[in-house]
């Protein structure tokens, strides 16, 4: 019997010490707008391998980075209780959470730990501090250009451009566009259904720089001619020469870039972040090869290169975890993205070897994916980013563009008129 007594207080203590180990792990909640196998969970899961001996775990959680889903992500941060660490995908949204309580200030973690944020990341990093403050660190690099199905330019004997204008892209979409009904192939697919603001940040921020809708004093500048051209570009294919479906199409059919480049309805798309879908052969099976462009100017001469910062990780000062979540942060930012990389996500942090980079993006997908036009448009880093550095009611004017934008394209005024509007009250948004 007393052998029996001491084996069960013995299984007891085990118990009971097993169980106070469990409570020391802290578990961290990461929210990110990517799908978790398209690399986020595989960085999860080598954290969770470095970090088991520390005490740290962490859990993925997926939000869709539309408004609904920023609208559940910014309710959870501030009720408090469900998210660490999360993502942010614009410069304006990251303004609105830093002023809003919804990102921390890192400046005592940065300089407690000598965390060389503008070594590791370049001086760009900084053009991204909220009042002069980092509420995130940018962990990659959003350096982007024209998706190009590189098969239909090869039939139509048009080189991928290295440079070009936005006569002559549109002189291209023109040439790649044919057929009629169901069976029309489009020569370009905007996306606008997700995002209506993409000529300014991709197409004007190369001759304007990083803060096209402002001129260097912070006054508005959103009916620049360079900004005009852009949208009077967008509008002419969608509505002149259809050579891209009308952004009425776009919305009330839900047309996607998958739907429309990956099937071969559209021979160019906006931008590579569907990387992930063109690997994904069960899911969207196609065997025409994939090149990249950069984007095209009001005259052909890009003076800036369209890049910056995405993917900024911030911490959520109601956690809980506030350093376990700055060492996932620091880890992730520097080593954790690889796994990211093959599904088109490229680091910023220099602390990546450009070779390895470079072979994660193409991984599974080298018959897909045109190596040399990735690597020299999406992978290398110039050194003449558009780089941002004027927020001043940034929201607020992008969704004034957006409502303008909207009856640009749907007829309802002309492309001078709405943008002349939409920098009447710009103007009068900088004035309160």
């Amino acid at each position: 019997m007393k052998k029996w007594l001491s084996m069960l207080m013995a299984i007891a203590l085990l118990v009971t010490a097993a169980t106070a180990l469990a409570d020391d792990v802290i578990t961290l909640r990461v929210w990110g707008g990517v799908p978790a196998e398209a690399g986020p969970q595989a960085s999860i899961d080598l954290f969770n391998e470095a970090f088991k001996d520390k005490g740290i775990q962490a859990e993925y959680e997926r939000f869709v980075n539309d408004d609904t889903g920023n609208l559940k992500l910014e309710t959870s941060l501030l009720a408090g209780n469900d998210v660490d660490l999360y993502m942010t995908y614009t410069p304006a949204v990251l303004q609105k959470r830093a002023s809003g309580n919804m990102a921390l200030d890192l400046t005592e973690l940065v300089e407690r730990d000598g965390f060389d944020i503008e070594g590791i990341f370049g001086k760009m990093a900084l053009s991204y501090y909220i009042d002069g403050k980092p509420y995130s660190l940018p962990t990659k690099m959003d350096q982007y250009g024209i998706v190009i199905n590189k098969d239909m330019f090869d039939a139509a004997g048009i080189e991928v451009p290295t440079e070009w204008s936005f006569e002559e892209f549109r002189e291209i979409a023109k040439k790649l566009t044919h057929g009629e009904g169901d069976s029309k192939v489009y020569g370009m697919f905007f996306n606008s259904q997700q995002d209506l603001l993409y000529p300014f940040n991709y197409f004007s921020v190369q001759t304007l720089g990083g803060d096209p809708l402002y001129h260097s004093d912070g006054t508005a500048n959103v009916n620049d001619p360079v900004n005009v051209a852009a949208i009077e570009l967008v509008n002419n294919m969608m509505n002149v020469d259809h050579t891209a479906p009308t952004h009425t199409d776009s919305v009330t059919q839900k047309l996607s870039q998958e739907g429309m480049f990956i099937t071969g309805k559209s021979a160019m798309t906006i931008g590579p972040w569907m990387v992930r879908s063109i690997k994904d052969r069960d899911n969207y099976p196609h065997d025409f090869k994939t090149a990249f462009a950069p984007y095209p100017t009001i005259d052909g001469v890009r003076t800036y290169t369209q890049g910056g910062y995405g993917d900024h990780l911030c911490i959520n000062p109601k956690s809980k975890h506030i350093d376990a979540a700055w060492e996932f942060m620091k880890w992730y930012a520097t080593e954790g993205m690889l796994p990211l990389t093959s599904g088109g996500r490229v680091p910023s942090a220099n602390t990546y070897d450009s070779a390895e980079v470079t072979e994660y993006f193409l991984k599974g997908a080298e018959d897909l994916l045109d190596a040399e036009t990735a690597k020299n448009v999406l992978i290398v880093p110039a050194s003449n980013h558009a780089v941002p550095s004027i927020t001043t009611k940034l929201p607020e004017i992008n969704k004034v563009l957006t409502e303008e934008l909207e009856n640009i394209y749907t007829g309802v005024k002309t492309v001078q008129q709405g943008m002349d509007d939409a920098q009447a009250r710009a103007e009068a948004l900088l004035a309160k």
